[in-house]
């Protein structure tokens, strides 16, 4: 057949080769161009010490490089798949690169012409694949010298890092965030023995994991088997993904191990190995045990921390052998109060005494951590919630037994809210949340309680968050408002006196004082809501004393109030600024807000009571020491709980509580008020028995403050059995 192709179609043939970006792409260029010049059917290139052939063309499927040995050998003829005997010519590329060009057709035979044209495209060919080859050796040493100089330059940073005595987990965090970057990003974790727990393994660090809560999981295996070998180990996780782990040292003993996901075989290993001494020189440091025990223990209780207590729970709720996990969260009641009295030192000696309590009564397996402030935490796994629920009323009723602590005996309690969690089903964040919404949920109820976690709380509690959040603008948005319901006669309605409280008019409706005094402490703002409603009160007072001489208001108060250093002062200052006697104010407070530190509570009524203020015990007969209170405090007022107040015409129990009030006051001379009266019944029963006050909408209704200074500027009698509020 003619031959036509020129020089110049050469020179074209050799710049579009050239111009690939490597060899394979190259050969995918030449093979066909070949066979359009040579109007050859098929074609190949086959390289020297490989068994298959590159850039096929016109055959379909694999061709071996055996299968084409008759032509590189010369032949003019061979046979191949689908096409038969074919005519075949070969040209070898050239020096330096082993293999050469071989092409065939069905027709006529390649001419002399035309194999001396097969041999200058191969030779081309082999000129292009040599420059290739070099410049892809020359791209190669500099990427790996780009990558040694990374790796040299990220590891004295770290080396800085370590020598500037920087925090353990920002030395430990640079590590794994270094190396996974060095290794193209993948996914790295640092396991290290826990130095508290043998046994233990903690996920100290970890990069690119896309879901952080499952690496415990994953890398834990690993780990274990390169910390027992002591020497690299690779495997495949459960998922099918390739681990690499390295172990690491501390003091010339393993002390955890480097875990990278979807290495090869033999990939960076260099890169893991200076990383594990990296991690081992750290850990070397003469801090690194102790700066490891602070990263994940609480120093004051030696129990895990926060941070150690959530890798438990990841552990558990992905392990291979949990089913469900159970969270105890515990927050202390009334610590707050003590640690205000008696200082932070006495409050650290009480946290170390519960959580000794705490573990008392626990499980082998089971982990008790504390989380912050007062607040701690139980893992248990695979239990159902009865047994859950019994440890966390052991350990209720452990923290509600007297404490000695910096001399004195100290009464305290615990609210627990219990939740559970099958693993693979629920974040650790999740079930710890639910926890802790129950928890809230069981200080709302009263002290000494355990609550379950149910789906209902949720909004509730989301609620409840929003409120308190809300709150700390309340005050300077006006949203607070006071509430007067009178004190009278049990005879006859004449006026005794007022107590007042505070309601919050929030957008989405009214908080009632209750409820505003418990968000007001779960905030930490129950200090500043007492001095307004102290203030407030305290000026509508003196308005009033004004149009009705010697009336006097009662004001409730909490433990964290009468805890707080400037309370006496707070009340002093206010009766002062309106030139009101102590007289005129009625401190009431509970049994728990008086046994919350019964030494301070004493010593601080005790200062408003010679200034003249009066203090009143409210709920009476509700507490175990409701009596000793008597003596203990300066009381000069008893109020009879409302419970009693509403079963005494019922039950005859509650008839006999009442009457052993009643006559333990008029033995000590002190003023009894029946709380929650609803009807004649219960007034003339009350009096019978020598009580003559009380408070309920059997004698009058709660009002707004300007009602009530209306009525006593008219002079008139106040309503009864009405509730002005809604009037």
């Amino acid at each position: 057949m003619p031959l036509h192709w020129s020089t110049h179609q050469l020179t074209e043939f050799f710049a579009a080769v050239s111009a690939s970006a490597d060899a394979d792409a190259a050969v995918r260029v030449a093979v066909p161009r070949a066979l359009e010049a040579l109007d050859a059917d098929a074609g190949a290139v086959v390289l020297e010490g490989e068994t298959g052939v590159r850039g096929l063309t016109g055959l379909p499927g694999q061709l071996r490089a055996e299968q084409l040995s008759a032509a590189v050998a010369g032949a003019p003829t061979i046979d191949l798949p689908l096409l038969g005997e074919v005519n075949s010519a070969y040209a070898a590329l050239g020096s330096g690169i082993g293999g050469g060009l071989v092409v065939a057709r069905l027709d006529d035979e390649f001419s002399a012409e035309e194999r001396q044209m097969l041999h200058g495209m191969a030779q081309v060919l082999g000129l292009a694949l040599r420059n290739l080859r070099t410049l892809a050796t020359e791209r190669a040493l500099r990427e790996e010298g780009a990558r040694r100089q990374a790796l040299l330059e990220t590891l004295l940073a770290v080396q800085r890092s370590i020598s500037r005595r920087e925090p353990l987990q920002s030395v430990l965090d640079a590590i794994t965030d270094g190396a996974s970057g060095l290794l193209g990003q993948v996914p790295v974790a640092l396991v290290l023995c826990d130095p508290a727990e043998a046994g233990s393994l903690i996920v100290a660090s970890r990069a690119h994991w896309p879901e952080p809560a499952a690496t415990a999981s994953v890398v834990l295996g690993p780990a274990a088997d390169a910390i027992a070998a002591a020497q690299t180990v690779r495997r495949r996780s459960p998922s099918g993904d390739r681990m690499t782990a390295t172990p690491v040292h501390a003091g010339g003993l393993v002390a955890g191990s480097l875990v990278a996901a979807g290495l090869g075989d033999a990939d960076s290993s260099h890169v893991m190995t200076a990383f594990s001494q990296q991690i081992s020189i750290a850990l070397t440091d003469a801090r690194a045990v102790e700066a490891m025990r602070e990263a994940y223990r609480d120093p004051l209780t030696g129990l895990p921390n926060r941070k150690l207590f959530a890798e438990r729970l990841d552990q558990s709720l992905t392990g291979e052998r949990c089913h469900t996990a159970v969270i105890l969260f515990i927050d202390l009641d009334r610590f707050k109060a003590v640690n205000d009295t008696l200082g932070h030192n006495a409050g650290d000696d009480l946290l170390a005494a519960v959580s000794e309590r705490i573990r008392g009564q626990l499980r082998p397996p089971d982990v008790a951590a504390r989380l912050g402030g007062d607040e701690f935490a139980v893992l248990m796994v695979d239990v159902s919630i009865e047994d859950a629920r019994a440890v966390a009323e052991r350990i209720v009723a452990r923290a509600a037994e007297p404490f000695s602590i910096a001399g004195r005996v100290v009464h305290i309690g615990a609210s627990v809210g219990i939740a559970a969690g099958a693993a693979g089903t629920v974040a650790a964040t999740e079930i710890l949340g639910n926890a802790d919404i129950a928890m809230y949920r069981a200080k709302r109820t009263g002290s000494g309680r355990v609550v379950v976690y149910t789906a209902d709380m949720h909004a509730g509690e989301t609620t409840r968050l929003r409120l308190r959040a809300d709150l700390e603008s309340a005050l300077p948005a006006g949203e607070l408002q006071l509430t007067v319901q009178p004190l009278a006669r049990l005879s006859g309605g004449a006026l005794e006196g007022v107590e007042v409280a505070a309601r919050w008019r929030h957008p989405s409706g009214v908080v009632t004082h209750a409820e505003l005094a418990e968000l007001a402490a779960e905030a930490g703002l129950i200090g500043e809501v007492g001095r307004w409603v102290l203030r407030e009160t305290l000026a509508c007072l003196h308005d009033w004393r004004r149009l009705r001489p010697g009336l006097t208001a009662g004001v409730s108060v909490c433990a964290q109030q009468i805890a707080d250093e400037r309370f006496v002062s707070d009340v002093a200052a206010a009766l002062e600024n309106r030139n009101l006697p102590g007289s005129a104010l009625v401190l009431q407070a509970t049994e728990a807000a008086l046994t919350a530190d019964p030494v301070r509570a004493a010593s601080t009524l005790r200062l408003l009571r010679n200034s003249g203020v009066r203090l009143a015990v409210a709920g009476f007969g509700t507490g175990p020491s409701s009596l000793s209170l008597l003596r203990q405090f300066p009381v000069d007022q008893v109020r009879i709980d409302r419970s009693f107040v509403s079963g005494m015409t019922r039950s005859g129990a509650d008839l006999a509580v009442v009457r052993a009030i009643v006559g333990a006051g008029r033995a000590l001379d002190l003023e009894i008020v029946a709380d929650g009266v609803q009807d004649a019944e219960q007034a003339e029963a009350l009096v019978r028995m020598g009580c003559h006050l009380g408070q309920g909408n059997h004698l009058y209704g709660p009002m707004e403050p300007r009602l009530f200074t209306g009525l006593l500027r008219q002079g008139r009698a106040l309503p009864r059995l009405t509730d002005p509020l809604t009037a």
